[in-house]
């Protein structure tokens, strides 16, 4: 396990997310790094983005399930890496 996945899962943990929310956001976090094929840290607000189009167009997921992603996201750069900059998507 990366430290990177395990600071995020302490973080969730902190919050008393439940144990499927946990699972669900590490999900998410750990495709969009394997769609890069590179660490979250390294990746920007246009990658973001363009993760967010490939889930929509090319992978046809619901709204809804876009939208766990974007918060599975936002909970990554926001609160586990504190860095508010990438997370200016919105809701799809």
């Amino acid at each position: 396990m990366t430290p990177l996945r395990q600071r995020m899962i302490e973080d969730m943990q902190v919050r008393n997310f439940t144990p499927a929310t946990q699972r669900n956001y590490v999900h998410y976090v750990a495709d969009y790094a394997l769609y890069f094929g590179r660490s979250p840290e390294l990746l920007d607000a246009e990658a973001i983005h363009q993760y967010l189009l490939y889930l929509v167009n090319d992978r046809k997921l619901s709204a809804e399930s876009a939208n766990l992603s974007i918060s599975a996201l936002k909970f990554l750069y926001l609160t586990t890496l504190e860095c508010p900059g990438p997370m200016s998507i919105s809701r799809v």
